[in-house]
């Protein structure tokens, strides 16, 4: 099985562009995978309403891992409610949520607001869509817990075509982790009100820009860059920690974080 493990968030990424398959091959032979895709093909095109979905636990578990609400799987009554909810409707609870995973369930799944599931689940190109979301975000969580960084690279990747105002930026937990990485902000700028770090991430780039390739591409180079210097510094810290716990001396030569944050914060892409 091939490892980001230990790899630089470009090296990282760049080993998953280029063996992607393998990669996802290895994620479709994981024993828990392949039973819930399994599963999923086999029974989905037979459930006609949302909780028909949720009393099903393999086929359940498939849809919140395919759009990164495992951690959620627990949560039914708070599922069947986004999926059910009406997104026309400001009120609703799937408009009241600010995270876009939420959004693209209710879309996706598409059952009507009294529960009632419609003919995509017997749609054998929907069902391929689906397999393919959960491959895609399967690999992106065995990343994250092998590299964290390269996992929120591939997230970046994976998320950036939707992301057309800062604002929904910000109100996405891993780009926003990503962002104030790749802009080199401190993390006393997290503290900060939404817009006041809205007027930071504009300050660096016009949201237009996202959706360059060149641009995107600049930015994971810059993720990297300053969570090679982050991962460095701790690893000092976590040095000088053990040896100075123990006896002599040791004269610690430190990287100043803040003046190459500093550096990045007055630049622009």
């Amino acid at each position: 099985m091939i490892s980001t493990s230990g790899l630089s968030p470009l090296a990282g990424i760049s080993l998953v562009r280029e063996n992607r398959e393998v990669f996802e091959a290895d994620i479709q032979r994981d024993p828990t995978s392949k039973r819930e895709i399994e599963a999923f093909r086999e029974r989905i095109s037979g459930i006609q309403t949302v909780d028909e979905l949720a009393e099903d636990y393999q086929v359940f578990s498939f849809v919140m891992k395919a759009f990164g609400l495992e951690e959620e799987t627990y949560a039914k009554a708070k599922m069947k409610q986004i999926m059910t909810s009406d997104p026309d409707d400001k009120g609703s609870l799937v408009k009241r949520l600010s995270d876009a995973k939420y959004d693209s369930l209710n879309e996706e799944m598409g059952f009507s607001a009294d529960g009632i599931a419609g003919g995509n689940f017997s749609d054998p190109d929907w069902i391929d869509s689906m397999v393919e979301r959960y491959t895609d975000q399967r690999l992106i969580d065995t990343q994250s817990e092998e590299n964290e960084h390269v996992g929120l690279a591939l997230t970046f990747e994976q998320k950036i075509s939707g992301m057309t105002s800062w604002y929904k930026v910000l109100a996405d937990e891993e780009m926003n982790d990503f962002f104030m990485t790749a802009f080199g902000l401190p993390d006393t700028a997290a503290n900060a009100s939404i817009d006041a770090r809205k007027a930071m991430f504009e300050k660096r780039m016009p949201i237009e820009d996202l959706q360059k390739p060149e641009v995107q591409e600049k930015l994971i180079r810059q993720f990297s860059a300053f969570a090679d210097v982050i991962k460095s510094q701790e690893t000092q810290n976590a040095a000088v920690t053990l040896l100075s716990s123990g006896s002599g001396s040791f004269n610690q030569v430190t990287i100043d974080i803040d003046m190459i944050q500093g550096f990045s914060a007055s630049r622009h892409l």
